[in-house]
């Protein structure tokens, strides 16, 4: 459970930083505000689930 939190606010703390400070930034074909939207909406859901699966083992 404490691996999924950690995902997930890391992949939502890297794309905030890519979608504020790197907009314009390119890798392979991705540009750097979707992508960094793109990760923070996978981190959002995977810190969700790992609270909510927090919350039902107790």
């Amino acid at each position: 459970m404490v691996a999924k939190r950690v995902l997930g606010i890391s992949l939502v703390g890297a794309g905030a930083v890519l979608a504020a400070f790197f907009p314009d930034l390119e890798f392979i074909w991705f540009r750097g505000r979707p992508l960094g939207i793109v990760l923070i909406v996978v981190g959002a859901f995977e810190l969700a689930e790992s609270l909510r699966r927090g919350r039902a083992d107790r």
